[in-house]
C-alpha cells in the first residue's frame, strides 16, 4: 500500500499540516517537530509525488515554451533550433521540465492548454499577439518574451540589438562605397523587423543618403520570399549595388536569385543578412551577416523566467543582447 502524508503524520505524532511545512522547508515549525517528521518519512520510505508536491508548494517544476506557428517545425528551424536547445538544457539544469506548443494551439484553447498541464511560467518566442500576452499576465502567470517585446507594463523580455545590428550592417555597406542599397524586410508586425527597418533607414540618413521606397521590399522571412523579392529588385529600372536582408534566410534566397542572373557576388551586388545561422557559412559565397548569440538568448530567457516565478524583483526586465557584424565573402 502506498504511504501517504497521513501515515507520516500519524507515526510522527504531528498534524498533516506540520508534515507539509517540514517537507516544503518552511520555517514555521519547531526543530523537534521537523526531526520527528523526517525520521518518520525515512522509516516509511515516504516520497511525495509530483502532484502532491505541486499542491503543497504551488509550483510544478514545469515551464512552457510557446513559439510562433510559422516557425514550425522548431527543432529544425535554423534560427530557433539552437535557442530551443539552450532553453531545454538550461531548464533541465535548473530542475524544470519543458512543455512546447505553438501560438496556434494557444489561440485554439484560449490559454487553457498549458494551464491544464500546470506550468509555473511561460516563454513566448518570436511574434505573439499582445492580447495573448495580456491574457496570461492578467491570469497572474509569470512570463518572458523571447526575441520580441510588447508595450505592456511589467513584461520581461530577452531580445538582441536589432536596431544597432542593422545600422552597423548598412553603415558597413556605405563605407564600402555603396549608396544604392536594397532592403529585404520581414513582416513589420514583428517588432524585431521593425527595429531592423529603423536601423536601415537611420544608417542611410546619417550618411546623407536618401531613403528610396522602391529599394525596400517587405514579405515573409523565408528563403522563397527572399528570392521572390530580390527578383523584383533585379527587374527594376536600376539594380541596387548591395542588399541588406533582415534575416539570413531572405539573404540566402537573394543570393540564389542574383546568381541565377549570372551576376557576381560581391562585385556586382553585395549581400548582408542578419542572425548568423549555420547555413550562411555553407553557401557559396559565404554570407556576411549580423551575429546573434542564440544560445545566450535561450539561457537568459529561462533564468529570467525563473526569477519571475520566484518573484525576484532585482533582475532587469529589459534584456538586449549585443550584436556584431560578421564579414564574409558575400560583401
Amino acid at each position: 500500500m502506498k504511504v501517504t502524508i497521513k501515515d507520516v503524520a500519524k507515526l510522527a505524532g504531528v498534524s498533516k499540516s506540520t508534515v507539509s511545512r517540514v517537507l516544503t522547508n518552511s520555517d514555521n515549525c519547531s526543530e523537534r517537530a521537523r526531526q520527528k517528521v523526517l525520521e518518520a518519512a525515512e522509516k516509511l520510505n515516504y516520497k511525495p509525488n509530483a502532484l502532491a508536491r505541486a499542491m503543497i508548494t504551488k509550483k510544478t517544476g514545469n515551464i512552457g515554451l510557446i513559439i510562433y506557428q510559422k516557425h514550425k517545425p522548431i527543432l529544425s528551424h535554423p534560427f530557433y533550433a539552437p535557442i530551443v536547445e539552450a532553453i531545454v538544457d538550461t531548464s533541465r539544469k535548473k530542475g524544470y521540465s519543458l512543455f512546447i506548443a505553438s501560438d496556434q494551439d494557444i489561440n485554439a484553447s484560449s490559454a487553457e492548454l498549458l494551464l491544464e498541464k500546470r506550468v509555473d511560467g511561460i516563454i513566448f518566442a518570436s511574434f505573439i499577439d499582445p492580447s495573448i500576452v495580456l491574457k496570461y499576465k492578467n491570469l497572474g502567470v509569470p512570463l518572458v518574451l523571447l526575441n520580441n517585446s510588447v508595450d505592456i507594463e511589467g513584461i520581461s523580455y530577452v531580445t538582441c540589438d536589432n536596431y544597432l545590428g542593422a545600422y552597423k550592417a548598412v553603415n558597413y555597406l556605405v563605407q564600402k562605397g555603396h549608396t544604392y542599397i536594397g532592403f529585404l524586410c520581414g513582416p513589420l508586425q514583428h517588432r524585431s523587423y521593425t527595429e531592423r527597418y529603423k536601423g536601415y533607414v537611420a544608417a542611410l540618413e546619417d550618411n546623407g543618403i536618401k531613403v528610396q521606397e522602391d529599394l525596400i521590399r517587405i514579405g515573409e522571412s523565408t528563403l522563397s520570399d527572399g528570392n521572390r523579392l530580390m527578383n523584383q529588385l533585379l527587374h527594376s529600372t536600376r539594380i541596387p549595388t548591395a542588399v541588406f536582408a533582415s534575416n539570413d534566410m531572405m539573404a540566402i534566397g537573394a543570393i540564389k536569385a542574383i546568381k541565377k542572373k549570372n551576376l557576381n557576388i560581391p562585385r556586382d551586388i553585395g549581400v548582408i543578412g542578419f542572425d548568423d545561422i549555420e547555413f550562411g557559412t555553407l553557401i557559396e559565397p559565404a554570407l556576411s551577416t549580423v551575429h546573434v548569440d542564440k544560445t545566450k538568448m535561450g539561457e537568459l530567457a529561462v533564468e529570467l523566467l525563473i526569477d519571475e516565478i520566484n518573484k525576484n524583483t532585482s533582475t532587469s526586465k529589459k534584456n538586449i543582447i549585443p550584436t556584431e557584424v560578421i564579414i564574409r565573402e558575400s560583401s
